[in-house]
């Protein structure tokens, strides 16, 4: 007779799996939202169905993104009734149909995103609260996963890549030694990786 574990038999692990699937099915059964977006994405034609699914997954994203930011942004979302998820196009003049481009709507949000944490820098660098950020930084840092700590690090590199580029067409160089810095701090950046 063999030793018993003490952990999880076979039949538990199976009892177990099955009740979550059951509590699963039960889910999925009883939400009427459900069905409705089952039968309604089944009337789309197939070849519809792959680029609706992106969008509504983009804007599942984006209600995350912004419940997470909005205390620092001021931006809240609501669902729009009147949304449509066709546009049309039609091109007269060759007969080609014309590629909706991106949403001004994430455009906006982006860069109002981008403009609200540039517009906070300067207060990176005041004395007490450069310490202080730091500090908070390299706490958040050490406890993110490696995935997130390549986005930073990218991040990093291509914002320095973007300062370069200014300095180089001369625009928007206020302060050419800050520019000098970060060019450098991006050569020795792309140097390491």
């Amino acid at each position: 007779m063999p030793a018993d574990t003490g952990g999880p038999s076979g039949l538990d692990a199976l009892q177990t799996l099955l009740a979550s699937a059951r509590g699963l099915l039960t889910d999925l059964t009883t939400d009427p939202l459900l069905e409705r977006i089952l039968v309604a994405f089944r009337m789309l034609p197939e070849s519809d169905r792959e680029p609706i699914l992106r969008v509504l997954e983009k804007d599942a994203a984006w209600r995350r993104v912004v419940e997470e930011t909005s205390g620092a942004t001021g931006i809240t979302v609501c669902p729009n009734p009147h949304a449509s998820l066709y546009v049309h196009v039609l091109d007269q003049v060759t007969g080609e149909l014309l590629a909706p481009g991106p949403l001004q709507r994430d455009g906006d949000v982006i860069r109002l995103g981008i403009e609200t944490f540039v517009r906070l820098l300067p207060l990176f660098f005041q004395e007490g609260v450069h310490a202080q950020w730091t500090a908070a930084a390299r706490e958040i840092v050490r406890a993110s996963d490696a995935e997130l700590r390549g986005f930073a690090a990218r991040l990093a590199r291509e914002v320095l890549a973007l300062l370069d580029e200014a300095a180089a067409e001369g625009a928007g160089a206020a302060d050419e030694g800050h520019v000098a810095k970060a060019s450098g701090v991006a050569q020795r950046q792309r140097s390491k990786g």
